[in-house]
């Protein structure tokens, strides 16, 4: 029965036997085993390094995978005893400069690429000693990087130089740019990983007709990827192709079986939103709430974004009440944790329909907001954006329903404005416009309905607390005295 040793003994030199006929190969499959017996014969490693060192003490590839074997085990002092023998027989092979590179590119780029450079001076049609080289200075410089990968263009024309450029842009999470630099490759010369990248730089870049193209391809080229089926599903949804979407979502959902996240039922729900079929796409975001992906925390935002986007295309085709239902049905099945934001939006569908309507019809609608106001106002009396609604109600009273201010309708309203403003602690130009056109209102209230002068003369003075160039208080107290 052999032993351990005996073993390794035989891996190792039946492996390195036949250098230097294929000396490159060999040598990568040295450093592969001597890899294995670092990590699992720790104390045998050592002396069947040196004893293959020994016996191939002129094979300059030898000695450079025994070093890269210990650099990937993170023993540096090996790795530097057998890198130093290596460059003792040789300074024309490639894998000792880029192994002394990587020993710098953790750490120091410039030293790296110091002898990257070398790599590349040693062999110029070798294309790693230009793709470390870039990969390590785009850390620094993104344009020296591309620079260098120009030069391997330059020396090896047939070389793909714009996939190891997308590929930069990928490291640094640069979708676009990644996607932009692979637009100049032939897709259906891609390997898997590389059209699979592609696809995503597109679909996250949101360029979502060539990731739906790019999928088209994928899918036939490498049919058992059904991760092309699943992008198609999500872009078309994107692009607002609902009926498409679905289609390639039913089928996505069929192959999936574990494989569904958020975005899948996010993507799914969209495309029933989009048909209209409220309840299916209700159902489908509430099981957003079971999965377990990163994306989960996004959903609420990107929901909300979906429906606002269906609801303005409702509006846009004057459906008032299909936004109105809409919305009051997501209020219903998706619960928010900002009601008082939600309630403000679909008072905002309200608004924008009376802007088409005239006489009782327009009224009616504007009554309406109102009511949703007022809602507001009563249970979310601590809104951070309750101004908002207190000013645009008392704006639109005035207005709307007493525009010659015969009864004072909005002086509940303006005074309740007047209250929020000044209780805030940070008072922003819009918080103190809203208060100075309440303080107006309530003065002309006090002077031209009531003629009471002495709360008039409190209001106008308030006015120019705030702002004490306004030229209409200052008219108005001096009328006042005279």
């Amino acid at each position: 029965m052999f032993t351990k040793r005996i073993f390794i003994y035989i891996c190792l030199f039946c492996a390195a036997w036949s250098l230097p006929a294929n000396a490159q190969k060999e040598a990568d499959a040295v450093q592969a085993a001597m890899a294995v017996v670092i990590n699992k014969y720790s104390t045998q490693a050592d002396t069947v390094a040196k004893e293959l060192s020994a016996r191939f003490n002129k094979d300059v590839a030898i000695q450079t995978a025994l070093a890269r074997a210990y650099f990937r085990n993170n023993e540096r002092e090996k790795t530097r005893l057998y890198l130093d023998k290596a460059f003792a027989i040789s300074d024309k092979y490639v894998p000792s400069y880029i192994l002394k590179g990587d020993m710098y590119g953790e750490w120091d780029v410039d030293s790296a690429c110091y002898w990257f450079q070398k790599a590349i001076d040693a062999d110029s049609l070798n294309p790693d000693g230009y793709l470390k080289y870039a990969t390590v200075m785009a850390r620094k410089d993104m344009d020296a990087a591309k620079a260098k990968l120009e030069e391997l263009r330059n020396a090896v024309p047939t070389y793909n130089v714009d996939i190891e450029i997308a590929m930069l842009y990928n490291k640094k999470g640069m979708d676009a740019e990644a996607a932009e630099a692979m637009s100049a490759v032939d897709p259906h010369s891609l390997t898997m990983n590389q059209l699979v990248q592609f696809v995503q730089n597109c679909y996250w870049s949101q360029d979502d007709i060539k990731c739906m193209e790019l999928c088209l391809i994928g899918a036939d080229k490498f049919p058992k990827n059904k991760g092309f089926n699943r992008l198609y599903f999500w872009s078309a949804t994107r692009a607002g192709m609902y009926a498409e979407a679905l289609d390639h979502g039913k089928i996505w959902f069929a192959e999936a079986k574990d494989s569904v996240n958020s975005i899948d039922y996010f993507s799914l729900g969209s495309c029933y939103l989009g048909l209209s079929n409220f309840d299916e796409a209700f159902d489908n975001f509430a099981k957003i709430s079971s999965c377990t992906d990163y994306f989960v925390s996004q959903m609420d935002g990107q929901i909300r974004q979906m429906l606002n986007k269906n609801v303005d295309v409702l509006k846009s085709e004057q459906r008032f009440k299909d936004a109105l239902n809409l919305y009051k049905l997501f209020m219903e099945k998706y619960p928010s944790s900002d009601k008082a934001y939600m309630l403000y939006q679909y008072a905002s569908i309200y608004r924008d329909w009376q802007e088409n309507l005239q006489g009782d019809e327009k009224l009616s609608v504007i009554n309406q907001m109102f009511k949703v106001y007022e809602q507001l106002e009563n249970e979310y009396p601590t809104w951070d954006n309750l101004h908002y609604v207190l000013y645009t109600h008392a704006r639109w009273t005035y207005a709307y329903f007493d525009p010659e201010n015969k009864d004072c309708l909005a002086e509940p309203l303006y005074q309740k404005l007047y209250d929020y403003c000044v209780t805030k602690e940070e008072q922003t130009d819009q918080l103190k416009s809203m208060e100075i056109e309440a303080c107006r209102y309530l003065a002309s209230v006090a002077y031209f309905t009531r003629h009471d002068l002495k709360t008039a003369r409190v209001w106008w003075n308030r006015i120019l607390n705030i702002d004490p160039e306004d030229e209409n208080a200052q008219k108005a107290l001096k009328t006042i005295k005279k």
